[in-house]
């Protein structure tokens, strides 16, 4: 019996910070995520838009807000509590925005913006930090910012990214790849660009070669790498691909 009504009560009440406009709640997400109903006033207080989904109104809303520091993974070790917001009543099928009580004394504009809502006995919160597991969790960052190393090829060879955010939404990007064993000073390609929804791609000419890089967003603590080198001399040949994976690293 206790458990039949735990599950009425959740369905009752079904909270939701969304990632995106038409997000109903469903989980895991399947890309990278960034909710739109996150935002810094002008008062350097975060705000976030709850949604009550469920099939009555819920009281006692609680919302707390953390933070991670730039360059970190998303992982509790990392999280910094900010603040809490006033407890919510929202009705059924409505939204309310709740603003931490606190303002947001962060670092870096790269550091990372956690908000949840939950209710502890109605709809309590499954996978604390991660929004990209549990609906109860919304996240404001830039995802791409960070360093991540991996290993690419046949022949395994290392390769470090930097990522830095600049201006206007666009991203510093700078590939380094070992040389005789050893990680150089200087990158093998330094660029200034915008990415296209979770990709960041370029073109480079090396060695008589067009070389195509794509490097693909999988979540906030890892990259897919590829490469496709065409010679430039003899466009029908076909490319030569190279894949690897690349994570995170604190550095």
């Amino acid at each position: 019996m206790q458990r039949r009504s735990t599950e009425r009560a959740r369905h009752e009440c079904y909270l939701v910070i969304k990632a995106a406009a038409d997000d109903v709640g469903s989980r895991p997400l399947a890309t990278p995520f960034a909710s739109p109903d996150m935002v810094i006033g002008a008062d350097g207080r975060a705000r976030v838009t709850v949604w009550n989904l469920g099939t009555r109104e819920v009281q006692g809303v609680t919302v707390e807000f953390h933070s991670v520091p730039a360059g970190l993974p998303v992982v509790p070790e990392n999280v910094q509590l900010i603040g809490v917001g006033n407890p919510a009543i929202i009705p059924a099928g409505q939204s309310i925005t709740v603003t931490c009580a606190q303002p947001w004394r962060r670092m870096s504009h790269a550091d990372v913006l956690l908000a949840t809502a939950s209710h502890e006995e109605m709809d309590p919160v499954r996978h604390p930090f991660s929004a990209k597991r549990d609906r109860h969790v919304g996240q404001m960052n830039y995802p791409w910012t960070g360093n991540y190393e991996g290993r690419i090829g046949r022949d395994e060879l290392r390769v470090r990214l930097e990522v830095r955010p600049a201006n206007q939404g666009l991203f510093m990007v700078r590939l380094f790849e070992e040389v005789a064993g050893r990680m150089p000073s200087f990158p093998k390609c330094d660029r200034i660009m915008k990415p296209h929804h979770n990709t960041l791609r370029w073109m480079e000419v090396e060695q008589n070669h067009k070389v195509i890089y794509d490097l693909v967003l999988l979540d906030n603590d890892h990259f897919s790498f590829s490469s496709n080198a065409k010679p430039l001399e003899e466009p029908q040949a076909p490319a030569v691909q190279t894949t690897g994976s690349l994570e995170r690293v604190v550095s």
